[in-house]
């Protein structure tokens, strides 16, 4: 190893640490070799570096495949499920700070019975300030055809392609009767949409308890513009908490895939009252990151810690008063979330309400060549797995997800998130205690809507996490 030097980074943990740095691309002059042979050169050059299992990486590779092909080719597939590529590493910076051209509804997608082929979609959530809602649209709507085309098993992939343009949902208003073609079409038009990550909160006063209750749906510091508004606000929701006195807080992430570390690092101290002495979470990087970063950083180089300030001067406010809290999951909660789980449980009860989380203890870095001038032949941004993440206990055995404490699942028909007697919140308060089950719940043995695809899952950055960190250690091959 040598020539080692600092370079600004954003790791993307949680599944994902985001990092910025120029490529380590060779002199050779761009018009001796085709485009694609640049490209596959650096993602070699990187993947040798800075990839978790770089040691598995094949001997001999094919630089004449299409970079997409390239990559996978490079992958060590028994064990990574997670690292990506992407031709516009732009589009993926904006996708990181929640910024995406859409709607703005949230959806998945599924069956009602187990032998048919047919597919229906249900809206999770509508965005606030989006053009969905300015629509008749709410959370809870049955759509079975976009722009006029039955959805099914064969076709949803294609169809959903259109999403990202004026588009029109063939919303079912009787499906309770089995009439899954008879629709209403709603226009929908899109925009470049900032997503805010926090969608609800809200106090409850039950049976002398006083409850907190978030639906917060990514971890972001900020819209990408460094001002930490996100961030200044989460704080400032913590603030109206801790004055409430609130005793008990149910944390929903069950459309939550993740985001930034530093975020879940400052929620996580929100919560627990831990400090920036203590440890959040231990990372385990390959070889030469490890060596590198040690040399350089010391010894504690692989921990991220509690925080105690938002920025430099933002004292974080936290709640004094818990020992343990319950949090709302899905088969969608991930990496940050799960990240935020895990490193909870080391100090304090955890609760999980709902179903199994996507499980994913590994994260990874976005690589996309800085150089103004190389950018004009090289505009792929890449995110390889570079490291697993553990809790201060050490655990990091989170891979196959984190089982749930009660069992649920959101059932149809969909009540408002907030709702007490909504599925899930209603469970978690039955769990605490606050609330007695009703004669007979809804939801609480079968899941009769079988999800099979999810608008969080059109794109991988929606299961990532990032950090930020002052230094990252640049390696260039010897």
């Amino acid at each position: 190893m040598k020539n080692i030097k600092k370079f600004p980074y954003l790791f993307s943990l949680l599944s994902f640490l985001t990092i910025n740095f120029s490529s380590c691309e060779k002199d050779d002059p761009i018009d001796e070799r085709s485009v694609t042979a640049i490209v596959n050169d650096w993602i070699l050059e990187n993947m040798e570096i800075y990839y978790f299992w770089n040691e598995d990486i094949p001997s001999k590779t094919d630089k004449s495949l299409h970079p997409v092909n390239y990559f996978s080719s490079l992958l060590y597939k028994s064990e990574d499920r997670f690292s990506w590529i992407q031709e516009d590493f732009t589009e993926l910076l904006d996708l990181l700070s929640g910024i995406e051209m859409e709607a703005g509804y949230n959806y998945s997608l599924g069956r009602i019975s187990e032998g048919s082929s047919d597919l229906i979609g249900v809206i999770n959530y509508i965005k606030p300030n989006s053009p969905a809602s300015q629509t008749d649209l709410k959370r809870g709507d049955i759509f079975s055809a976009i722009n006029g085309t039955r959805i099914t098993l064969s076709n949803y992939g294609s169809l959903l392609d259109a999403l990202s343009s004026p588009h029109t949902l063939g919303i079912v208003d009787d499906w309770e009767s089995g009439g899954f073609d008879l629709q209403r079409d709603i226009r929908l038009s899109v925009t470049r949409y900032e997503e805010n990550p926090i969608f609800l909160d809200t106090i409850y006063n039950i049976a002398g308890n006083k409850i907190g209750y978030l639906v917060y749906n990514f971890f972001a510091e900020d819209n990408g513009d460094n001002s930490m508004s996100y961030a200044k606000e989460l704080n400032d929701l913590f603030g109206k908490f801790k004055t409430a006195g609130i005793n008990e807080l149910i944390l929903d992430l069950r459309y939550n895939g993740g985001g930034a570390l530093t975020t879940s690092a400052e929620l996580s101290s929100m919560i627990s009252n831990r400090n920036k002495t203590e440890v959040f979470c231990i990372m385990q990087y390959n070889k030469i990151v490890d060596e590198a970063l040690k040399k350089e950083e010391g010894a504690n180089y692989n921990k991220i810690y509690f925080a105690d300030n938002i920025g430099q001067n933002i004292p974080v406010n936290k709640l004094t008063g818990l020992n343990r809290i319950f949090v709302i999951t899905s088969q969608r909660t991930a990496s940050a979330s799960e990240v935020l789980i895990n490193g909870l449980k080391a100090y304090m009860e955890v609760i999980l309400i709902g179903d199994v989380t996507y499980g994913k203890n590994v994260g990874s870095i976005t690589i996309y060549e800085e150089n103004k001038e190389k950018q004009k032949t090289n505009k792929w941004g890449m995110q390889p797995i570079v490291v697993k993440i553990a809790n201060a206990e050490g655990f990091s055995g989170f891979g196959n997800g984190f089982k749930p404490d009660v069992e649920n699942f959101e059932d149809l028909p969909f009540l408002p998130l907030g709702d007490v007697n909504e599925d899930l919140l209603q469970a978690a308060l039955i769990k605490m205690g606050a609330m007695q089950a009703p004669a007979s719940l809804r939801a609480n043995n079968e899941n009769t809507f079988i999800p099979v695809f999810s608008s969080m899952d059109r794109t991988p950055v929606r299961r990532n996490t990032y950090i930020s960190h002052p230094d990252f250690i640049m390696i260039e091959n010897p």
